[in-house]
């Protein structure tokens, strides 16, 4: 719940920066208005250069996306809508953005340097290359088949009723997807289904293109870079803070810290045994029970089949209660080994066919731990390798059992 909180808050900045350019703009001058009005190009061109470069496939659809819609804009719309053809591309441009927007949410992230998503651009280039001609050389052709943008019958909105659904489905499928398929909630394309919305909806606002798109471009860039820090910070495979993290984190930590090391047991037969898909099964478990440990403390991989746990203003006398709870609940936690193959793709079908019997491939493990603070060393240095010293005591000692240093 709390890091949807933090994900919601990206874009609520970028909606109040954007109310507070409009606030300003009275008291801009015609050299800032004119930036203003490129800096979408600038902010959309930096979103989809950093998607380039990230092989991240839906950003780069939604920066180019918004950048093709601006260019629209800026070349076609600045008549009055009433005219022609700023009217039929108004319209147009109001029912393909919900459309290429949706089509980019529903689509799987492959990476841009995908054959299928290049298709896709190719088909899609080719499309607008196609009406932009026809425009120039049949613009009478499209009065039959768009409707009017100069009588809107969507609450007294610009665009049209369908237009509206069109950009309500969008959304939808933007904010439920991720809920469906247990994924973080990614922002960037439902706000900017928003931002696009808002913009065509009030077309008469002076400068809610410039503005909204701008602020769509930004929050592109936000997430972005949210997304490569949380690659640097976060374990991939057990999605808990890694190394780096425990680094950055100590150098705010004060001077009064306990750090305990955890060591998997027998690692190396369970992947020699039951092969590294199991394995890694084993580490995930063991990191979602570190990732619920009481008394304040922080899990991370360290690295391999190595944890470590740090609690912030704690002394290690203070902690062994929790540690022993959390060495507990590890060792008896039967863990069930699940071939990919045949792992049932609903999560429905899964329960009943585990109810119904149980897998002859249950594995449990157990984890020593060593467990050191700040009063053991002058340096955190020093104190990861007491409390490192203190969990190979613990293995030499038999495993499944805590040592302090």
């Amino acid at each position: 719940m709390t890091q949807s909180l933090v994900r919601l808050l990206p874009p609520l900045f970028c909606l109040v920066l954007a109310m507070l350019t409009y606030w300003q703009l009275p008291h801009l001058d015609a050299e800032q208005i004119s930036l203003l009005t490129q800096l979408p190009f600038i902010v959309c061109g930096l979103a989809a250069f950093m998607a380039i470069l990230a092989n991240r496939s839906r950003d780069l659809g939604g920066a180019g996306t918004m950048l093709l819609g601006y260019w629209l804009i800026t070349v076609f719309m600045q008549e009055p809508l009433s005219t022609e053809p700023a009217g039929q591309i108004f319209a147009l441009t109001s029912l393909c953005l919900p459309v290429l927007l949706g089509l980019f949410i529903i689509l799987p992230d492959t990476g841009w340097r995908h054959p299928g998503f290049l298709v896709l651009i190719a088909f899609i280039s080719i499309f607008v290359l196609i009406v932009i001609s026809l425009f120039q050389w049949q613009p009478l052709w499209f009065d039959t088949l768009m409707p009017s943008a100069g009588d809107p019958d969507l609450l007294n909105l610009k665009i049209s009723s369908l237009s509206g659904l069109l950009f309500f489905l969008a959304f939808t499928l933007g904010v439920a997807l991720p809920i469906l398929h247990k994924e973080q909630l990614d922002t960037s394309m439902p706000s900017c289904v928003l931002f696009s919305f808002i913009t065509l909806g009030w077309f008469g606002i002076p400068q809610i293109s410039s503005i909204m798109f701008s602020a769509a471009g930004l929050l592109l860039i936000i997430n972005q870079t949210h997304s490569l820090l949380n690659m640097v910070y976060r374990d991939e495979l057990t999605q808990i803070p890694n190394r780096r993290a425990l680094l950055r984190d100590v150098r705010s930590m004060g001077s009064t810290y306990a750090l305990a090391m955890v060591d998997v047991d027998h690692f190396k037969k369970i992947n020699d045994n039951y092969g590294h898909d199991v394995g890694d099964q084993v580490l995930k478990a063991v990191a979602t029970k570190l990732r619920r440990v009481s008394g304040g403390g922080k899990a991370y991989r360290f690295g391999g089949e190595e944890f470590c746990v740090l609690f912030r203003g704690r002394h290690t006398d203070q902690v062994l209660d929790f540690l022993e709870d959390l060495r507990r609940n590890i060792a008896d936690y039967d863990m069930t080994a699940r071939d990919k193959q045949s792992r049932p793709r609903s999560k429905k079908s899964g329960e009943k066919k585990r109810g119904a019997s149980r897998r002859d491939c249950n594995i449990r493990v157990t984890v020593s731990m060593g467990v050191a603070d700040s009063q053991d060393a002058l340096h955190f240095e020093g104190v990861m390798k007491a409390s490192d010293s203190a969990m190979y005591r613990a293995k030499e000692g038999g495993r499944n059992q805590i040592k302090t240093c």
